[in-house]
């Protein structure tokens, strides 16, 4: 599981903005896949993710963006333009940058927040009247070396259940 922002080359970076070597989409903004992977599923959601420890702690706040499945992996990827306030991220993390360079990243640099997760990452998912609750695995905050639970919300919920019925 990954999570963290884009920029508009897309460039990905985790939560604490250390880069992950990785490109998330093409110069459209685009989500980048290589073959054989294809683009399955296709739509507008809303995510939120909470990080499951004693108790539920808000870890992205409800998002709007686009919901991808291929047949490895699910992403999501915030929808670009949104209007932006300090601290500028949805992310419930403070971040020891400047203010002025995260407010760079999100309006000049086109930053957007995503995440990624593929099957391996899935423990279970229940769905109720609008939303599928999905949780998965992932480094915990902070402590990459340790394994952490999320709770990730999709909105719709039939498109969380075609996305992850894409998957291999």
């Amino acid at each position: 599981m990954l999570l963290g922002f884009v920029d508009g080359r897309g460039r990905a970076y985790d939560v604490s903005f250390r880069t992950l070597r990785l490109s998330l989409t093409d110069e459209d903004g685009v989500i980048a896949t290589e073959p054989p992977e294809k683009v399955t599923v296709q739509g507008s959601a809303t995510v939120s993710v909470d990080l499951i420890d004693s108790k539920r702690i808000a870890f992205l706040h409800a998002l709007n963006g686009e919901l991808t499945a291929t047949g490895t992996r699910i992403i999501f990827l915030a929808t670009a333009g949104l209007a932006r306030k300090a601290p500028f991220t949805f992310f419930n993390v403070s971040l020891s940058l400047q203010l002025t360079a995260i407010e760079h990243f999100f309006t000049a640099q086109g930053g957007r927040e995503f995440l990624q997760f593929r099957k391996e990452d899935i423990e279970s998912s229940t769905g109720e009247r609008a939303a599928l609750d999905i949780v998965i695995r992932g480094p915990r905050p902070g402590k990459i070396n340790e394994a952490s639970r999320y709770r990730v919300r999709v909105e719709p919920r039939a498109l969380g259940e075609r996305a992850l019925n894409a998957l291999a």
